[in-house]
């Protein structure tokens, strides 16, 4: 318990919400049953926890997570004008990411540490990302990034952001 009490008052802006859910049996697939053991809530700013084996994140440290896990990630967004938006997603496990409940991309099984990317049309106004993200055993880490652009050649090319940061075309909505 103390561990998300500090993140969530250290934390300037409450950007994401950040679930995390401890199975006490194994996981091997995004969408594997869970034994409730552990659920916890963290508030984080940015997408960024780096390959490692246990959660971490260089803000917050460690948390105390190393196998059979799932985060949930859940944050809004604005854009206010239509706009092309490259995700990149590493992680270790499986992850899937949403835009207002639609599946844009997902890993759904074990793997190490590696890079998903998938380009999409935004339009203008309020949207909601959720990533839920997968932890069997070994190694572990998720980090998101995401670029803004004109056309999905300009998106691809851009500066690229963490999750939860903000940018010239998109805004982290803060939660009360």
């Amino acid at each position: 318990m103390w561990i998300g009490y500090s993140i969530a008052s250290h934390t300037a802006k409450k950007i994401i919400k950040t679930t995390i859910i401890q199975s006490s049996k194994p996981i091997r697939h995004i969408d594997d049953p869970l034994k409730l053991k552990k659920k916890e809530i963290l508030w984080i700013d940015t997408l960024n926890f780096p390959k490692g084996n246990e959660l971490r994140h260089p803000k917050y440290g460690y948390l105390g997570y190393r196998r059979n896990f799932v985060a949930y990630f859940d944050t809004d967004i604005e854009v206010p004008k239509d706009v092309y938006v490259d995700f990149i997603i590493y992680s270790d496990d499986g992850f899937r990411l949403t835009l207002d409940s639609k599946k844009i991309m997902e890993y759904p099984k074990d793997r190490p540490f590696q890079k998903s990317e998938k380009i999409v049309k935004l339009t203008r106004g309020k949207h909601h990302l959720r990533i839920k993200y997968f932890q069997g055993y070994g190694q572990l880490g998720i980090v998101g990034y995401y670029g803004l652009g004109s056309t999905p050649s300009d998106a691809k090319r851009s500066k690229k952001h963490y999750i939860g940061e903000d940018s010239w075309g998109m805004e982290f909505v803060e939660h009360p």
